[in-house]
């Protein structure tokens, strides 16, 4: 009898040990890398399980149309840009030869007419000229004149710059085609899909030869500082867990720290394969998460104990 007595107090202080004591696992949340745009997927540069860094290259889609469409908006830009700096900008020398010759001809026309009128002038004061004649003379001169003017305002239209609305209207043009040419690289650029979260990768989706629709998942990766831990409490203990509070969690190799409750079920389940444990087995539980205060020293997968 003394020997039993022994017993049954070591018994009541393993089962009081275990009291607040709970088995779960890490998760992690996890984020789909989907391809920007549709395409055939020409290079996955990753694995399963590989470790990923910010702005690493993840995969890659076919880019040849894309860079045939960045080529034709240079092209455009590039003509848009010549034709606002020439609109810039006066007449060639060349363009305006022809309107120098006409001028030529046109002074020579006005001094033979400025030379007659002068010529009668003198025989109509000594009475020798009709002053019908003079009247014709000073015609002749007057419309040499006009023609004279006349391509002077020419030969300076031509070497002005174009006018102020057709110049905005050009440079308008240009920075259209600018930003035309900015969307096509930005569509180059992203046929290469690079890391714009840290983590590792969980699963390879697609492999290279497939053609992916665009927001279809490629990769799904776990994202690094979000993992959490998820243990499951019966009903018995449930009142003793509340949102925000701490709890210590433990597992092998690896050190103690503390976590805080985020998530409580509000309905029982039964305890998932996942805990393996005899005693666990069958029992209603409610699910909790909680998140450490140090996510990157766990791994998702990884078994701990929780206390509270």
């Amino acid at each position: 009898m003394k020997r039993l007595w022994l017993i049954l107090p070591l018994l009541a202080g393993c089962e009081k040990a275990d009291e607040g004591r709970f088995t779960g696992y890490v998760e992690a949340q996890a984020a789909a890398v989907a391809a920007p745009q549709s395409g055939w997927l020409s290079a996955v540069y990753v694995d399963d399980g590989a470790s990923v860094a910010l702005d690493q290259p993840l995969f890659a889609l076919d880019a040849t149309q894309a860079r045939q469409a960045l080529t034709g908006a240079e092209s455009h830009e590039a003509a848009a840009r010549a034709t606002a700096q020439d609109m810039s900008k006066g007449a060639r020398e060349a363009d305006i030869a022809p309107l120098l010759k006409e001028r030529d001809q046109a002074q020579a026309s006005l001094d033979l007419a400025r030379s007659e009128e002068a010529r009668y002038g003198k025989l109509a004061a000594s009475g020798y000229a009709a002053p019908a004649k003079m009247d014709s003379l000073r015609a002749t001169r007057k419309a040499a004149e006009a023609s004279v003017a006349a391509i002077d305002r020419q030969i300076a239209a031509q070497r002005q710059a174009g006018r102020a609305d057709q110049l905005v209207a050009a440079q308008a043009q240009a920075e259209g085609a600018a930003a035309d040419t900015a969307q096509a690289q930005w569509t180059v650029d992203e046929r290469a899909v690079r890391a714009r979260l840290q983590g590792r990768v969980g699963q390879r989706l697609r492999e290279p030869g497939e053609y992916v629709a665009v927001g279809q998942p490629v990769l799904s990766l776990y994202v690094t500082g979000r993992e959490f831990v998820r243990f499951y409490v019966p009903q018995g203990e449930l009142a003793r867990v509340k949102i925000g509070q701490s709890v210590r969690v433990t597992c092998d190799g690896c050190a103690a720290q503390t976590a805080k409750v985020r998530y409580i079920a509000t309905e029982a389940e039964f305890t998932p394969p996942v805990i393996y444990s005899v005693r666990e087995r069958q029992k209603l539980v409610y699910l909790i998460e909680a998140t450490p205060e140090k996510p990157d020293a766990l791994r998702p997968g990884q078994p701990v104990d929780v206390t509270l």
